[in-house]
C-alpha cells in the first residue's frame, strides 16, 4: 500500500521538485528562480508517495491574498487525481494563512488545468494577451480567482 504525504520545501530538499518543474513546462524556471520562491512570503510543499517526490506547488501570500505561482505532477503519476489532492492542500494552506482570495494564471490552452481550477470554484477574471511563450510564438494567459 502506498503512503501519501506532504513536506514543506526548502533549498535543502527541493531538487526532486525542481526536476519535475523542468519537465512540466516548455520554458521552465531557472534553479535560482525556483529556489528564490522557497522563502517567505512564498510557501512551497512537495507531495510524496512512498517518500518519493511526485508533485509540488509554490505559493505566494501577501496582505490576505495568495497566488498559486506554480504547480506540477511527475509525468508518470498523472491521471490519478493527484493534482486534485495537491490543489486541495494548497487551498488548505491558504486558509491557514488567513488569505481571503486566491489568484492563479494558466495557459488558455490548458483545458485540463482550467477544469480542475473550476472544480475548486476558481472563476475567470481576465485574459492576459500573449503572456506565455509556446512553440509557435505566444498564447494567452487566463487569470482566475476564488474567494476563500
Amino acid at each position: 500500500m502506498s503512503t501519501m504525504s506532504f513536506a514543506q520545501m526548502s533549498p535543502d530538499n527541493c531538487l526532486d521538485a525542481f526536476a519535475i518543474q523542468q519537465k512540466c513546462h516548455l520554458f521552465p524556471w531557472s534553479q535560482a528562480v525556483f529556489t528564490d520562491s522557497l522563502s517567505p512570503p512564498y510557501f512551497a510543499y512537495q507531495m510524496c508517495e512512498n517518500q518519493q517526490v511526485i508533485g509540488y506547488y509554490l505559493g505566494l501570500a501577501v496582505a490576505g491574498e495568495a497566488t498559486l505561482m506554480d504547480i506540477g505532477i511527475q509525468h508518470l503519476s498523472r491521471g490519478k487525481g493527484l493534482a486534485n489532492k495537491l490543489l486541495g492542500h494548497f487551498i488548505e494552506k491558504c486558509i491557514e494563512l488567513k488569505c481571503t482570495e486566491i489568484w492563479l494564471e494558466v495557459r488558455e490552452s490548458n483545458s485540463a488545468a482550467i477544469s480542475l481550477y473550476q472544480k475548486y470554484h476558481f472563476e475567470p477574471i481576465e485574459i492576459r494577451k500573449g503572456y506565455y511563450e509556446n512553440e509557435s510564438g505566444r498564447e494567452n494567459g487566463l487569470i482566475m480567482k476564488r474567494l476563500v
